[in-house]
């Protein structure tokens, strides 16, 4: 199983925001989060927990305003502040980003593909 995930600039994912209180969830699944700070203010989300379940986790992330957001969460920032950080797939994590998006990425975390070869 795969789990699909887009990162938005504030790092935030599914509908998992900085420092709010779904981000924060361990037991739970699914949380309801009320007064979102991107519309629509009423959402539901999966949980890290839940996200965290799946063999696999594709994170697809494109142009410069995410780049802060994607250098922070590859290099290890706390989920709580860089929600992003968060998911990971039991047996894989891939990242899937273009060139603007990647413009923050640790140089040692950089693997280019055949396309910037």
């Amino acid at each position: 199983d795969v789990v699909l995930l887009g990162v938005g600039p504030d790092a935030h994912v599914a509908s998992l925001f900085p420092e709010q209180a779904g981000i924060r969830e361990k037991e739970l699944t699914v949380v309801g989060v009320r007064n979102s700070p991107k519309p629509p203010p009423e959402r539901i989300s999966l949980t890290l927990p839940a996200i965290n379940t799946a063999s696999e986790v594709w994170m697809v992330v494109a142009g410069e305003d995410k780049a802060g957001a994607v250098g922070l969460a590859l290099a290890g920032a706390n989920p709580v502040q860089v929600p992003a950080a968060g998911p990971a797939g039991r047996s894989q994590t891939l990242w899937l980003i273009d060139e603007n998006a990647a413009s923050r990425v640790p140089e040692q975390l950089v693997r280019k593909g055949p396309a910037s070869s």
